[in-house]
């Protein structure tokens, strides 16, 4: 008789254990969902922009085994003009009605293990998106 169960196969009685390929889970790449935001309208003049926001996603790719993970609250997030946008620890992306154009905003992770807690040197992974705040033309 064989029976199956958490990652246990019992053949006649004897216990088998299926080792891994020892390969950890290593995040490889970060995207951000939108990969694009765009705040105001040309007729709308930049301060009254101030305020308007959005919850930002950032989502992990790994390998061994390939899948892809909500890592939102894991990562460093920056803007590139904090003048114009802001974001904060959460991935709440905030426009300051100061300034318009595009910003790149990132998302980063050091890793200095792997998800097995394996010591590794560290590798630094980054995905950025683009947020835009439309310029004000009185039309």
């Amino acid at each position: 008789m064989i029976r199956q169960g958490l990652g246990l196969t019992f053949a006649c009685g004897v216990a088998i254990f299926l080792s891994s390929c020892g390969h950890d889970q290593q995040l490889v790449s970060i995207s951000i969902d939108p990969a694009t935001q765009t705040f105001g309208a040309a007729n709308i003049p930049v301060s009254a922009d101030a305020g308007l926001n959005v919850q930002l996603r950032a989502l992990g790719s790994y390998i061994h085994p390939p899948v892809t993970k909500d890592i939102t609250n894991q990562v460093i997030w920056a803007s590139n003009t904090p003048q114009m946008v802001t974001v904060n620890s959460t991935g709440v992306l905030t426009a300051t009605g100061l300034a318009c154009g595009n910003a790149l905003v990132s998302a980063t992770v050091k890793t200095n293990s792997s998800a097995g807690g394996l010591s590794s040197s560290g590798a630094i992974v980054t995905g950025s998106m683009t947020a835009n705040v439309v310029c004000f033309t009185g039309l």
